[in-house]
């Protein structure tokens, strides 16, 4: 009797070790696809995951891979972040065409920015998949199709905008809400190159959220904010430089020892511009902006591209 417990116990102990690691999995599967959709689509999509991934990758090739979803998701979002020594991704030729025929960083979603380029370079807006008219694109306007690259250090201490991409409030946020943001301005290193661009998903997460109450209590919402992507999916560690008037973490009701290093307190205290209280709970519009400031120094890759 006692070995069966035993035994009963190991096997249990051994479900929660697969358990954990397999939600921890899924969280970083969900946080790919999210900000792929946001990129391609401007929001999240509805679908069952492994629908939702078939979906970018026929709206992307043309045709859906055997991968697991993992594995999809990982190679999509390399594919259009990320990309390789020997294959640029998706986002850098992107930005890089749009400078070079615009002047400027494209806004909206994948398809409208591609219509734009289309329409300039072949008059038209093409049906192909997405990923093949871009390289179609990339070979008619650029001389061999060849982008330059070039390893540069954004400095701690730069300035980094982000606007908010949806309305917040303490009324119905709850713990674990993703917050979407985009980076409000490109960032430009040693005059031309291209580094983090206009537009780039940023992710912000509610860590703690209260209601407002009754005598007076006032709501809040404290999001974690803590890394940022740069144009080559580096993370850049940041801090929030500029949120309205400085805040007292005791007086709003922040856990003992919470840092405020990548910690953005919404509430009477600390305030973003355009936030405002009503009824007691913190509201944030879309559109406010936020102003942070990396930490450290990081190398990233940019690109060349031809500023004017």
């Amino acid at each position: 009797m006692k070995l069966s417990r035993i035994i009963a116990m190991i096997l249990l102990m051994c479900c929660l070790s697969t358990v954990l690691p397999a939600a921890e999995v899924d969280r970083e599967l969900d946080k790919r696809i999210s900000r792929i959709e946001r990129y391609i689509y401007g929001d999240e999509q509805s679908a069952a995951v492994a629908d939702r991934l078939r979906q970018i990758e026929e709206d992307l090739f043309g045709r859906s891979t055997g991968q697991t979803d993992s594995e999809k998701s990982r190679y999509l979002h390399d594919f259009i972040f990320k990309g390789s020594a020997s294959n640029l991704s998706l986002d850098m030729k992107l930005s890089f065409l749009e400078w070079k025929l615009f002047n400027k960083t494209g806004e909206g979603t994948l398809e409208v920015r591609l219509a734009e380029i289309d329409k300039k370079v072949i008059g038209n807006v093409s049906m192909e998949p997405m990923a093949f008219r871009l390289e179609q694109l990339v070979h008619l306007t650029i001389e061999r199709g060849l982008i330059s690259l070039h390893t540069v250090t954004i400095p701690a201490g730069t300035e980094i905008r982000l606007r908010m991409k949806k309305d917040l409030s303490s009324r119905t946020a709850t713990k674990g809400d993703t917050i979407p943001m985009v980076v409000a301005d490109d960032l430009f290193i040693s005059g031309n190159i291209l580094a983090m661009t206009k537009g780039g998903i940023v992710t912000a997460e509610v860590k703690n959220v209260r209601r407002g109450g009754r005598f007076g209590r006032t709501g809040y919402v404290n999001l974690d904010v803590r890394n940022i992507e740069s144009m080559d999916a580096s993370l850049l560690p940041i801090k929030i430089e500029d949120a309205g008037s400085k805040f007292d973490k005791r007086k709003i009701g922040m856990a003992a020892g919470a840092s405020t290093l990548g910690y953005l307190v919404l509430g009477p205290i600390g305030l973003a511009g355009g936030a405002f209280i009503k009824g007691g709970e913190v509201e944030v519009p879309a559109g406010t902006e936020l102003s942070v400031v990396t930490t450290e120094d990081r190398k990233v890759t940019g690109v060349l591209v031809p500023r004017r």
